[in-house]
């Protein structure tokens, strides 16, 4: 007989009783105490040190053990588990490391497979009025930051690049986007175009600059790249992955605040990965040819937005890094240059 503290789940009287494990039942005996069940590896709480160990009945009734050593001396007596299948497991540090192999692992298959269809197809049903809200703040936010101000450009010249873009025709296989096109001065971002989650692609007024009055189908082909993040809805779909991400997180660690302050600025910290930039220059360039632009106009303005960004001072270097960073969706590397530059792409 084993002696124990017994419960009976609605009062805080304790009883004092004994155990035995008889056929494959528990006994509990004791003054005004009589029970027999039969016996479950998952009625005995799991062992955490000297603390005692509980025995839960089916009545809502529950034993306390403190003599470990004499209670596993009685199961394995009676041919019964002390422990649980799942308490075996986790007892065993190899099979807690395959566990844990295992968890990781889904983990990141479920980030780098399963999250980007879950984004995409969020995406394609997030309504156009609320990207459109989403575009609107964005941009509110960055003129409040003064990273943004009214750009300097005339009106000859963004209506000049306003209509050479919009009467631009698409590959017969492909749709043109409905988009909205706003002109901003930025001392902070530098040359540069992006677009934002919605139908909006912004242009910097250093941008059409570093290309210069005669080369405006410079300016053109980032546009057409642009248009191609906007037709993949690139940034909406980034911007609900990182979402997904940013609730999970915050429905583990229970802090939805912190995901509300960070909404505006995950849009702007939009980055894209080489497929996806290589999606927007695959629509670059089938447009470019398209209306009879070469598509290495694409390539020589990447060129020039690198060579800029090498032949900074110092002090520039440091007042447009964090932002340069911060916005930048471009990695401008040497590898979309050479794709963009491709003889099979000449007209």
């Amino acid at each position: 007989m084993l002696e124990a503290i017994y419960f009976d789940g609605q009062t805080t009287k304790k009883r004092q009783v004994s155990l035995s494990f008889q056929g494959g039942n528990v006994l509990v005996q004791g003054e005004d105490v009589y029970h027999l069940e039969p016996f479950r590896p998952t009625m005995l709480s799991e062992k955490l040190g000297n603390a005692p160990r509980q025995l839960y009945l089916s009545n809502r009734a529950y034993c306390q053990i403190q003599n470990h050593a004499a209670l596993e001396a009685m199961l394995r007596e009676a041919g019964l588990k002390s422990q649980s299948t799942v308490s075996h497991l986790e007892a065993r540090w190899h099979y807690a490391l395959v566990a844990l192999a295992f968890t990781l692992l889904a983990i990141v298959a479920a980030y780098i497979w399963v999250l980007p269809v879950l984004a995409n197809e969020v995406a394609k049903r997030i309504p156009p009025e609320l990207t459109a809200k989403m575009d609107q703040q964005t941009l509110m936010l960055l003129e409040k930051s003064t990273a943004l101000t009214s750009t300097k450009l005339t009106t000859a010249q963004q209506l000049a690049i306003r209509q050479r873009f919009q009467a631009l025709q698409v590959p017969v296989d492909q749709l043109k986007p409905a988009f909205k096109l706003v002109f901003r001065n930025s001392e902070a971002i530098g040359p540069n175009a992006f677009a934002l989650p919605g139908s909006t692609i912004l242009v910097t007024d250093k941008l059409v600059t570093l290309a210069g009055p005669s080369n405006q189908n410079q300016v053109i082909g980032v546009l057409t790249h642009e248009l191609g993040h906007v037709y993949h809805r690139h940034a909406l779909r980034q911007f609900v992955q990182g979402s997904i991400v940013a609730v999970v997180m915050t429905w583990y660690l229970g802090d939805i605040s912190s995901l509300l302050a960070s909404v505006p600025t995950a849009m702007l910290q939009t980055k894209y990965s080489r497929e996806l930039e290589g999606e927007a220059d695959d629509y670059a360039i089938s447009m470019l040819k398209t209306n009879g632009i070469s598509p290495q106009v694409l390539a020589d303005m990447l060129m020039k937005l690198e060579g800029f960004y090498k032949l900074q001072k110092p002090s520039e270097k440091d007042s447009h890094h964090s932002l340069e960073e911060y916005f930048s969706t471009h990695p401008l590397t040497q590898s979309r240059i050479k794709k963009l530059r491709a003889p099979h792409h000449e007209n």
